[in-house]
């Protein structure tokens, strides 16, 4: 990981995709969604989670932008 790079807790990526902290710990839960366990913390990286967002599928994408709206 460069200096860059920062790491984001569930709060920062739940403003980031405008979704509940319940909906990210379900598709963390579900292996969905890419994070990292440090002791009891999720954290997540932003270049990770844009990734995984392109590789949706349109049905998963239509259901968080709705949220957004």
């Amino acid at each position: 990981m460069n200096s860059n790079e920062s790491l984001w807790n569930v709060d920062d990526v739940g403003k980031y995709l405008n979704v509940s902290r319940d909906t990210i710990y379900r598709w963390i839960d579900k292996k969905q969604m890419p994070a990292i366990r440090v002791g009891k913390k999720w954290l997540f990286r932003k270049d990770e989670i844009d990734s995984w967002l392109n590789n949706m599928d349109h049905h998963q994408k239509e259901t968080i932008e709705a949220k957004e709206s």
